[in-house]
């Protein structure tokens, strides 16, 4: 088997366990559609959505007949796209512990946000605000990198930079819902980057 055909096996694999994850997620917490969101959000989702479709199709591509976008091919060392491979899975764990910390307090976005949940603050929100969306980004582009593929990367970038801007939204979504538990939270924990602790 050459090398070519397990990075394309492996990104392919991830990739449906990825999805396996979220869709036991979404089963098991059997999540609400919650409120309306503002024009704003839905023009953010819009054109989010516009590069997740080049991605998918991208990726696609990649599974199935990569001769096609062989012209975008990017040179990278054999041993650099394998050590992707495990910065991948880290991403998916992250993603997977932040989801079980979450419980049925999960929604598939700020908006779908219900009455009843609580403000989890344990595992991984002990250390960043929005573990799922880090996992994420980390999967996503550590996956761009295995398949060495600007088809793939460069929507990648844009997905991510356009969901990184939109955090700020999502979080005046949450001090709407948990009022100064929230700010005091948000003071405590950074967005993204953890810091270390000293204790007193």
């Amino acid at each position: 088997m050459s090398s070519e055909l397990i990075f394309r096996a492996t990104f392919s694999f991830l990739w449906f366990v990825f999805f396996g994850i979220f869709g036991w997620v979404a089963h098991s917490t059997r999540w609400s559609a919650g409120r309306r969101t503002s024009r704003r959000t839905n023009e953010f989702r819009g054109v989010a959505l516009v590069f997740a479709a080049v991605y998918f199709a991208g990726a696609l591509v990649y599974a199935l007949v990569p001769s096609w976008i062989l012209l975008l091919s990017m040179p990278l060392p054999a041993a650099f796209r394998l050590f992707m491979m495990g910065v991948a899975v880290l991403g998916m764990l992250f993603v997977l512990w932040a989801l079980r910390t979450l419980g049925r307090n999960w929604a598939p976005s700020v908006s779908g946000v219900r009455m009843d949940t609580v403000l989890v603050t344990a595992g991984p929100y002990g250390l960043i605000r929005h573990p799922i969306y880090f996992g994420a980004f980390v999967f996503l582009v550590a996956q761009a990198l295995i398949a060495a593929n600007l088809i793939l990367l460069l929507p990648t970038l844009a997905l991510v930079t356009l969901l990184y801007m939109q955090l700020p939204e999502e979080e005046r979504v949450l001090i709407q819902r948990f009022g100064d538990d929230y700010r005091e939270y948000m003071k405590r924990t950074p967005r993204f980057i953890p810091r270390p602790r000293h204790e007193p």
